[in-house]
């Protein structure tokens, strides 16, 4: 057993709570002490002097071994692991579809088997149900005993059946599920102690529209957006919120991008109601002036780039703890993919690689202008999904018996994001050109360095599984 002392010095610690100077000591896979560790032997001494010292991130919402369209995704757990990696993330939770005709549970073995040999830092994984049935809910309880308590649901993406032809994933089924189906799940999920994760785009709204630029051959990245406006967020928003008001159970709304759907989670937590949302980096840097260019495919994602009026809100939403999360939805293709939709928006892979900047690009856009705080950016990308996930106390925080995920981080640097300067595995980023104020230094997961300036340490299949309860 790895008993191996490592003291952490004079850097800045920063809890979800408060920033402090002091020491870390971690030994073997756990922190031992904070602040104060006098009378410590460590084996190695790492000089944290200028840097913050910061819980490993946890994404709770990425898209590993992902088919979009057709199209294969290139990050995996090893590819996209080591980008999260250098990004300051060392707890993923990716996505998981039902298979239908087999338990619910069948998707954890599926994701051990993509994990085995490849997962670089630690991960768990939510189940995908859009198909409701008698022996799905009778499998809810066991699903969230085996340490996957968070089901997520779509509002939106139709079959290609001839009931929409629009944002469809091919060779995939139906997502939408009823609002009896969502009752009836949630029920059970409550009973349970799950947690139903939702994308919240009202399908009803954006088929209409679509069907129109579809005709009319409008197929563009900017004529997606405009084919799901803010008000089909906040529809489905409304909706769900209803169904968390009858059944009590948490309701998780996943990269909330308007004003309105804002609106409505800012009711519901009025209320009481168990609701939570996330946002994500894009959202709060890109505008839909993205959309408009030649090459607007490589920012075309649901929900879709707004306006710069919408980014204040979002990021006024994390700075008033309205929004609770900052995950990355990373869903990354290579540039001949999102190429071979460039005219269509039914043939581009949705999404884009996000996973590596979302630590420094929160530090640079949101602490370094002083739209939010040190301890808010630990909460917004540590602490709180690792409370609403299920994964704490374990992951992230830097408290005693946690497991010794730490990020060193240099407030100080300069640079510019670019693909030669990013680690994900797709040939393009979205963020090329992107000036940003900070940088991962070094990473420790479960005390081993993986990540060691530009230096990638870390054994593949070290990453392990780590199931989550919510009780």
């Amino acid at each position: 057993m790895n008993e191996k002392t490592i003291l952490i010095s004079g850097g800045t610690i920063v809890s979800s709570k408060e920033a402090f100077e002091g020491d870390l000591l971690i030994r073997g896979e756990t922190i031992q002490g904070v602040g104060d560790v006098a009378g410590s032997e460590p084996d190695e001494i790492v000089d944290a002097r200028g840097h913050l010292v910061l819980p490993g991130a946890v994404d709770p919402h990425v898209h590993f071994n992902e088919t979009n369209k057709d199209q294969e995704g290139v990050h995996d757990y090893l590819t996209g692991g080591r980008a999260a990696a250098f990004g300051g993330t060392t707890t993923i939770v990716d996505f998981a579809d039902q298979i239908h005709g087999s338990p619910l549970l069948s998707v954890l073995g599926v994701k051990r088997k993509q994990a085995e040999g490849q997962a670089v830092i630690d991960w768990n994984v939510h189940p995908i149900i859009n198909q409701v049935t008698p022996e799905v809910l009778e499998e809810i309880p066991e699903v969230v005993g085996a340490g996957l308590p968070t089901i997520k649901c779509f509002m939106t993406f139709r079959s290609l059946t001839g009931e929409s032809a629009v944002n469809m994933y091919s060779g995939k089924p139906g997502r939408i599920i009823s609002d009896q189906d969502y009752e009836d799940l949630t029920s059970r999920l409550k009973k349970a102690g799950g947690m139903l994760m939702v994308h919240a785009e009202d399908s009803t709204i954006i088929d209409k529209i679509a069907m129109e630029k579809i005709t009319s051959g409008r197929t563009r990245a900017i004529d997606h957006a405009r084919c799901r406006p803010a008000e089909a967020e906040a529809n489905a928003v409304r909706r769900i919120v209803d169904v968390a008001r009858k059944t009590d159970c948490p309701v998780y709304v996943v990269h909330l991008s308007s004003i309105p759907g804002l609106e409505e989670v800012s009711r519901a937590r009025k209320e009481g109601l168990p609701v939570w949302a996330e946002t994500c980096p894009h959202f709060l840097i890109f505008t839909d002036a993205k959309l408009e260019r030649e090459d607007g495919y490589k920012w075309l994602g649901s929900p879709p780039l707004r306006d710069e009026a919408t980014q204040a809100a979002l990021w006024e939403g994390l700075s008033d703890g309205r929004i609770s999360v900052a995950a990355t939805d990373d869903c990354a293709f290579s540039l001949a993919s999102k190429v071979a939709g460039a005219e269509n928006f039914e043939l581009c892979p949705e999404g884009m690689p996000g996973i590596e900047p979302r630590l420094t690009v929160l530090y640079s856009e949101g602490v370094a202008k002083g739209r939010i705080t040190l301890p808010q950016l630990v909460d917004l990308v540590a602490t709180a999904p690792a409370r609403l996930f299920g994964l704490a106390p374990r992951k992230g925080s830097l408290s005693p018996g946690a497991d010794a995920d730490v990020v060193l981080f240099d407030p100080n640097i300069r640079w510019t994001m670019s693909q030669d300067t990013l680690h994900m595995a797709s040939d393009y980023t979205s963020y090329e050109g992107f000036e940003v104020t900070g940088k991962v230094a070094k990473v420790f997961s479960r005390g081993d360095l993986i990540v060691d300036g530009e230096a990638f340490l870390a054994k593949p299949g070290r990453g392990r599984f780590v199931p989550c309860s919510l009780a």
